[in-house]
């Protein structure tokens, strides 16, 4: 019998009226200790958001783009939710009465902007804002998502689902993208599935309170400012990511210097991040060169099994050390970064830190309390996302490698994932058309986009270093 409830949730692109009933089925749910992070880091200035933005080349059906809303969103419970005080005075995701994003449509030349603030209060909004930008030949959309509800994964998801439906809609050539099954219940084990196996306190205790002494106590020196610059005065620069890129050759170089020396592209993103930095800091008059620089990973914890699973925040972190008077030779540091990501993903870190977020998270003051610290928990954020159409579930007709859908291409998919308090710059990477993406947002109380512009130039040259290049082109 309980098979038959689960199997009667699975949603496809011909059950449209079961989609709405399977909203109120899942709801309410109580928070599991991601979602309960990422509340936690939710600063009125520094908001737990994230951007992804889609570059397309042709004219967007406005009316169709519009119909697909709804049927996109309906597949994923968590985007169209509120969070509420629940049972035992927890938080829950609620049902939203009014479940449909807002949506700010415009021509391109229109800038994008947050009249009521970058933040978003999930006890009033839904987690999910679009806006659209349309040009002769040209659009961008950019959909603006509160981490509790979704991680990257989960975005790309409900991206890859609204072009679906879109194309569905207009499609000319015979072959429409199609939608792929969604299973709300899986989210009633999203917690499970996000600790892994059960806790042991022998085994698990010693190993969290140690990852989590090592992040939460020793903590990292915050990225320098520019110099000349006063913090304080913010500037009006959303979404305010800057993105450079490298070609097909290029990429194709960087990939061959890092498995040289049996290494994956992922450690020398690594490598490069940490000696940029480091030039950075010098660069703008920082001495202190033995001050421990951390580079925060998200880490994601799905599994082939969750494919079905809709938008949700299952990700943790990795969290990587060094000290720029002791990292040696750049490919000492590389090989050094080669056995730690080993070591992390042989140990599973990222589910042990969850579960010491989990015990936290039961003393309802205490992460809150943590985290909202006027302390520095990493010096960067570097999220390698791989390609992100990848991560569409939905299947879609290709041109030279681009996805189709309907009468659109899309050309480029780039974002980057929120600042945090002294987190100061947030990198994001992705490959799509097997060109290298690298996308950076800094933050506005420190840095202007011209400033955003140098750190990020700063970061491309060590990588056309390490791939043998000179020279790269701004997007």
């Amino acid at each position: 019998m309980a098979s038959e409830t689960i199997d009667s949730q699975i949603i496809d692109s011909r059950s449209s009226d079961g989609e709405s009933i399977a909203r109120h089925r899942v709801l309410p749910l109580h928070l599991n200790p991601a979602e309960l992070l990422m509340l936690a880091q939710d600063l009125p200035g520094l908001p737990s958001t994230f951007v992804v933005q889609l570059d397309l080349r042709g004219q967007i059906d406005r009316s169709s783009f519009e119909a697909a809303i709804p049927e996109a969103i309906d597949r994923h419970p968590l985007l169209q939710a509120f969070i509420q005080l629940g049972k035992g005075g927890l938080q829950c995701w609620t049902a939203a009465k009014n479940r449909l994003p807002p949506l700010d449509w415009a021509v391109d030349c229109v800038p994008m902007s947050c009249p009521v603030g970058e933040a978003i209060d999930l006890a009033r909004d839904t987690g999910l804002r679009i806006w659209v930008r349309q040009g002769t030949e040209q659009a961008r959309v950019l959909f603006q998502f509160h981490h509790a509800c979704s991680d990257g994964t989960g975005a790309y998801r409900f991206i890859g689902d609204l072009l679906a439906c879109y194309g569905a809609r207009t499609d000319t050539m015979g072959t429409p993208p199609r939608l792929a099954p969604v299973r709300p219940q899986m989210l009633r084990s999203r917690t499970d599935r996000l600790l892994g196996a059960p806790f042991s306190p022998r085994t698990s205790w010693p190993a969290g309170l140690a990852e989590s002494w090592r992040i939460l106590v020793r903590r990292p020196a915050p990225l320098a400012p520019p110099t000349g610059r006063r913090a304080g005065c913010r500037t009006n620069d959303f979404p305010g990511f800057l993105t450079m890129s490298m070609d097909r050759a290029e990429h194709q170089f960087l990939r061959r210097a890092a498995e040289e020396v049996g290494a994956t592209l992922n450690d020398l993103l690594l490598r490069d991040m940490f000696l940029a930095l480091d030039d950075w800091n010098q660069q703008q008059g920082f001495r202190r060169r033995g001050l421990r620089l951390r580079i925060m990973m998200p880490t994601d914890l799905r599994d082939s099994e969750d494919c079905e699973m809709p938008a949700a925040n299952l990700t943790s972190y990795a969290f990587l050390n060094r000290n720029a008077r002791k990292w040696g030779s750049p490919n000492e540091l590389l090989l050094s970064i080669r056995a730690e990501t080993e070591l992390s993903k042989s140990s599973r870190l990222g589910k042990k830190f969850m579960h010491i977020l989990d015990r936290a998270s039961r003393r309802k003051w205490l992460l809150p309390f943590i985290l909202s610290r006027n302390v520095c928990l990493a010096t960067v954020v570097l999220s390698n996302a791989a390609d992100p159409s990848r991560r569409f579930t939905a299947r879609f007709p290709r041109q030279s490698g681009r996805v189709v859908c309907g009468n659109l291409v899309l050309d480029a998919i780039t974002g980057v994932p929120p600042l945090r308090l002294k987190t100061r710059a947030t990198f994001s990477i992705s490959q799509y058309n097997r060109r290298l993406a690298i996308s950076l947002r800094c933050d506005p109380y420190y840095f202007g986009l011209e400033d955003t512009a140098m750190l990020l130039d700063t970061y491309v040259r060590r990588l056309r270093q390490s791939a043998g290049l000179s020279g790269c082109n701004p997007r």
